[in-house]
């Protein structure tokens, strides 16, 4: 039953804001505590969710609060017209958690991607005046800007709004002997933009030797690396980076969501060479790493070089993984189990939306992508006790719906 709190908060949202979100879930959150959250009616959730892969801290941490109310009661903008010495420490420890190199700050992951892409073709263009086309891969998702949106090779993404940006090649995702095919044919290219695990796309993990070719075969021929790692980056494939799975080191990475810790920022990282292509007027943003911003990002990845804080990631994807194994063998509802660290997803037989809903009414946060992929991606902070608490939860959810299912067909 919906409580008049939230039927009144649904009406003033249908009246005052664009519907381009569908419709939103019953609930409006006001507070958090480290993974859990707490609703208008202050029911409690455990978030498994973390607002996207958003919240990497969780709620209410400690570190992050001190350095954004000193930064508050310090500055919070002056515009990158002038030196920001937070801004330099930020990148300067995005520099030693990933590879030396030099940064771009921006305000989020569309404008980190539009900007790798920019930075590309700048390149290519400099070698060639018609190398400047750049592939990325089927179910990829990199934002919903023009360029970002074009790059995406999604036709939902793209539908309803005119003539994408020309200049991208979409290859099929793990398909070695289609990438090489392509490299060969075209001379046009001048990079590969890839997302090692498709988050949006469905948990879906890149084959190493496939990412083993690509690099190889680009570095050859003087393609540049972009690996996305919106989604993956800071720490939450159990790694600081995704790409370090893999044994690589790409060009660019471009960053997000889980960056600030629940600040909007996102930031371009590129080795040094790339950094003479951005001449002075070719690229800028107004609010891109600001002040706020900025401290956000240094107080997030202060947290996560902290000896414990990786491997406390791994475990608790470790938890996950065989709780899932053994919800999977008590039940034929999950199909598969896929994903790494804190980005896991199990994919059911059936449109996930109604499993979403139900685990909301229980007090359990998850998402579902790709229509059939529950996606489980909590604050990388979560302690065991919600974990386990969490997982309980959904274990009874599962298993109801299954013999629910089962006796709908009787």
């Amino acid at each position: 039953m919906t409580s008049p709190k939230i039927a009144k908060i649904i009406d003033s949202d249908k009246e005052f804001l664009f519907q381009n979100y569908g419709e939103r879930l019953p609930v409006s959150f006001t507070k958090g505590d480290g993974s859990y959250l707490f609703d208008q009616d202050n029911k409690k959730y455990i978030d498994f969710f973390s607002g996207i892969a958003v919240c990497s801290l969780g709620y209410s941490n400690q570190a992050l609060k001190k350095a954004l109310h000193g930064q508050i009661d310090k500055l919070l903008h002056t515009s990158n017209w002038f030196h920001n010495q937070e801004q330099i420490e930020a990148a300067r420890m995005l520099s030693e958690t990933s590879f030396p190199g030099k940064t771009l700050f921006v305000n989020s992951g569309t404008e980190a991607n539009e900007a790798a892409i920019k930075l590309t073709r700048k390149y290519g263009l400099s070698v060639s005046p018609k190398k400047y086309e750049i592939i990325t891969f089927s179910k990829s998702f990199h934002g919903r800007t023009f360029g970002s949106m074009s790059a995406t090779a999604q036709e939902k993404i793209h539908k309803g709004f005119g003539p994408i940006v020309p200049g991208f090649t979409y290859l099929p995702f793990n398909d070695i002997k289609a990438f090489r095919k392509a490299v060969k044919k075209d001379r046009k290219i001048a990079g590969v933009m890839i997302e090692l695990i498709q988050g949006e796309g469905g948990i879906n993990v890149a084959d190493p030797d496939f990412v083993k070719e690509i690099f190889e075969t680009c570095n050859k021929n003087g393609i540049i690396t972009i690996v996305d790692e919106v989604q993956t980056g800071v720490g939450r494939t159990g790694k600081m980076y995704c790409y370090e799975h893999f044994g690589v080191t790409p060009d660019i990475i471009t960053l997000a969501k889980g960056l600030g810790g629940g600040m909007p920022v996102g930031a371009l990282h590129a080795k040094s060479f790339l950094a003479e292509y951005f001449t002075p007027g070719s690229h800028g943003t107004t609010f891109g790493g600001n002040h706020l911003a900025a401290s956000a990002v240094a107080a997030v990845l202060k947290e996560m070089k902290k000896k414990p804080f990786i491997s406390k990631v791994n475990s608790s994807s470790e938890y996950i993984l065989k709780r899932l194994i053994e919800i999977k063998s008590k039940s034929g509802y999950i199909k598969r189990i896929k994903g790494l660290g804190l980005l896991l997803g199990f994919e059911i037989a059936e449109p996930g939306a109604d499993l979403v809903r139900e685990a909301l009414a229980e007090g359990l946060i998850i998402n579902c992508t790709a229509e059939n992929v529950i996606r489980i991606i909590p604050p990388l902070t979560i302690d065991n006790g919600p974990l386990e608490e969490g997982m309980n939860l959904l274990e009874k959810i599962i298993l109801k719906k299954e013999s629910l299912n089962e006796n709908t067909k009787a």
